[in-house]
């Protein structure tokens, strides 16, 4: 298992005005880096379909939990790694940290999904997107 990640900056615009992150920046970074993930490993995510739907990966659980607070302008690291992976859903784990110091972890959960004339309704999970969450599973969750 190699877990993707990057590091990020911390900036003014994701503080509050005592210079902390506002958790709800956390959110964006775990679905931005969902896509990035994503997108590194060669498929764009919420792509039009031949039929002319959409696909997408919309969120059925989230939890934050929160240890330490980063100073602003501060390198932030975001580590994802799957914990699990079904037919048409995954769980992700979502762990940000730097200076030595974990600042927080989300797990996400995702189902795959399409829009299309019928409305939204879940999918299987396409080859490729398959290929690339088995890269980066975690081999410790057992599933």
């Amino acid at each position: 298992m190699t877990a993707f990640s990057y590091s990020r900056r911390l900036n003014w615009s994701e503080c509050d005005p005592g210079g902390i992150v506002f958790f709800p920046n956390y959110a964006k970074w775990a679905v931005d880096g969902l896509n990035e993930m994503l997108q590194a490993g060669g498929y764009t995510p919420n792509g039009k379909l031949p039929d002319g739907g959409t696909e997408g990966i919309p969120c059925v659980e989230f939890n934050m939990r929160f240890f330490d607070a980063p100073h602003l302008n501060a390198m932030v690291d975001h580590q994802i790694v799957v914990r699990r992976i079904g037919k048409s859903s995954f769980t992700l784990c979502h762990l940000f940290s730097g200076d030595g110091r974990s600042y927080a972890e989300v797990l996400d959960t995702r189902v795959w999904a399409v829009h299309g004339e019928r409305g939204l309704r879940k999918s299987a999970l396409p080859p490729e997107v398959l290929a690339i969450l088995n890269t980066r599973k975690d081999p410790v969750s057992g599933e």
